[in-house]
């Protein structure tokens, strides 16, 4: 198994916008499927590459006719096919999509839609009393059903059939916004992400170079609302004709992966933890732990001279995800490397990648055949990086430049000077890059605990530590009082008593302090009755932490 340096990959054409992309598709695969989603239990939805781009036409007819053209419409709902359908048709059509989190209340619906000056909303049934009661504060903002989308598509073609051909005749305008993306909003502030179809096409022919999806489905399981649920997720898989199995709920996944059978899922740190503790809490309850742990020593030396039993060894690991799970591409925040070499261990690769809404999400990922474990991979070719105001070790901010980078943010001009130094982005993160060209984190500039004595501390660097102490759910290290706190939240899933699980708690960070620079030793430990807030991207809302509990 190589881990070396390999040549880019050149395997499909630059894209200048989406509608280009979905034209190349309809017309090189037109056959071939495109989507697939269970509308029920028992029914399964296949969509191809051409019915996709005639309902994106047809759509995007309809939308025309009645003369919304250049409008800026958001979209709220679940995870559907409708949604894509939706998002696609809106943006080829010459309009502008603003993409809110189906969980958001009315409150902040309303005021991210007047930040916007949206005044068009499509929303799913389950978002309709949200959207009901900001509407009220609102004015006059005119709601779309995304339940009446296929009504929508039918009369769009009635009328494109009669030689109306509105859609095709709309411009690409490859520089004019298209999408408004909100930054998750971990610290407290949500800012309207203004992106070009030319900024979102880059990204997805950029990343292509470096990493090429294994072969078979790809689950879609992040929210669409995101940048990295939609473009990464979605449009860069759809680009490589891998077909794309739609889940709708969380709530679902666990049924729908067997039918999914995915080769690859898109995820957060969040899951992958989760996975891995419902796999050791398993095989405990079975009386199973220690094989498993034994076939874990037995894959990697077997591995190391070339030889993979992982099928044949961890059949029953598998089978939890479908049985076809090659790879997880990770991101959205920082993944504890033990997980790595966990999942690969039983057969499963997790490559990590860095990206940011405000570059159109990926700047870096590990590759099919050349990665390094607690990196976030290769840089992406044809974007320019620098580290900033290094310090004696090389770490400095993150800032880039490049066609994926945002046209800034909405009506914010005083954020969007902020955000760039001399005509580079400032991603706000730390790190650095090595001598073969990987990219590591380090934490958030803003994050930075600066002690009293002058030293810098990376929170996120102990974080991952307590995190491996098998008792603790969740952790947010910070400074009070001038000495390092942990706030953790035990893990809900560990049957012990509480109090037990607290002792082994401080008896194991007793044990991480001794091994710790005494800048580093926390000093103060809190525990939490409930878990921390999170945004929709599972990432903990920092700014909330010590107002709970």
């Amino acid at each position: 198994m190589r881990n070396r340096p390999y040549p880019l990959y050149n395997t499909l054409p630059d894209l200048d916008n989406l509608k280009q992309m979905l034209e190349i598709k309809a017309s090189a695969v037109p056959n071939e499927i495109a989507f697939r989603y269970m509308p029920s239990r028992k029914v399964l939805v296949e969509k191809t590459y051409a019915e996709f781009f005639h309902e994106v036409r047809w759509l995007g007819t309809y939308l025309l006719k009645r003369g919304v053209r250049g409008r800026k419409i958001a979209l709220m709902g679940e995870n559907s096919y409708q949604w894509l359908l939706a998002y696609m048709a809106i943006v080829t059509s010459g309009n502008i999509a603003v993409l809110l989190a189906k969980d958001f209340s009315a409150e902040e619906v309303g005021i991210l839609l007047k930040q916007t000056e949206t005044d068009i909303i499509a929303a799913s049934k389950n978002c309709r009393p949200v959207v009901e009661a900001a509407r009220k504060t609102m004015g006059k903002t005119k709601l779309m059903d995304l339940a009446d989308i296929d009504e929508w598509v039918a009369t769009g073609r009635k009328f494109f059939e009669r030689g109306r051909n509105l859609y095709d005749a709309v411009p690409v305008d490859n520089q004019k916004l298209s999408t408004i993306f909100f930054t998750s909003g971990s610290s407290g502030l949500s800012k309207a992400v203004m992106l070009s179809q030319w900024n979102i096409a880059r990204d997805i022919s950029l990343t292509s170079h470096l990493f090429i999806p294994p072969e078979g489905a790809v689950m879609a399981v992040l929210p669409f609302n995101h940048a990295f649920g939609l473009i990464t997720a979605v449009w860069k898989p759809f680009n490589y004709q891998r077909p794309i199995f739609i889940n709708s709920s969380l709530n679902d996944f666990m049924k729908e992966i067997p039918v999914a059978k995915p080769g690859m899922l898109f995820l957060v740190p969040l899951f992958i933890e989760t996975f891995s503790k419902t796999i050791w809490r398993t095989a405990r309850k079975q009386g199973q732990e220690e094989k498993l742990r034994k076939g874990m020593k037995l894959s990697n030396a077997l591995l190391k001279v070339g030889i993979d039993r992982r099928q044949e060894l961890f059949k029953d690991v598998l089978k939890k995800f479908g049985g076809n799970l090659e790879c997880i591409i990770c991101g959205g925040a920082p993944l504890d490397p033990r997980y790595v070499k966990e999942f690969r261990s039983w057969g499963i690769e997790v490559l990590n990648g860095y990206g940011i809404t405000e570059c159109s999400p990926v700047l870096s990922v590990n590759r099919n055949h050349y990665k390094r474990d607690g990196s976030v991979g290769q840089l992406v070719p044809g974007i320019s990086f620098r580290i900033y105001n290094k310090d004696e070790h090389g770490i400095g901010e993150i800032q880039v430049k490049g066609d994926n980078v945002m046209m800034g943010y909405y009506n914010d001009e005083k954020s969007t000077q902020e955000a760039f130094l001399d005509g580079w982005y400032r991603t706000g993160d730390l790190g650095y890059i090595d001598k073969d060209g990987f990219l590591f984190i380090t934490g958030r500039a803003k994050n930075l605990i600066i002690l009293n004595n002058g030293e810098n501390v990376s929170p996120e660097e102990i974080e991952q530590l307590v995190e491996r102490i098998g008792e603790v759910g969740e952790v947010v290290v910070y400074e009070e009082d001038g000495a390092i706190t942990a706030e953790i939240f035990p893990d809900d899933t560990n049957e012990l008593p509480e109090e037990e699980k607290r002792k082994i708690i401080e008896e194991a960070i007793k044990k991480l302090n001794s091994q710790q620079p005494n800048f580093k030793k926390i000093h103060k430990i809190k525990f939490r009755k409930t878990p921390f807030e999170k945004t929709a991207t599972k990432k903990i809302k920092r700014y909330q932490v010590g107002k709970h509990d």
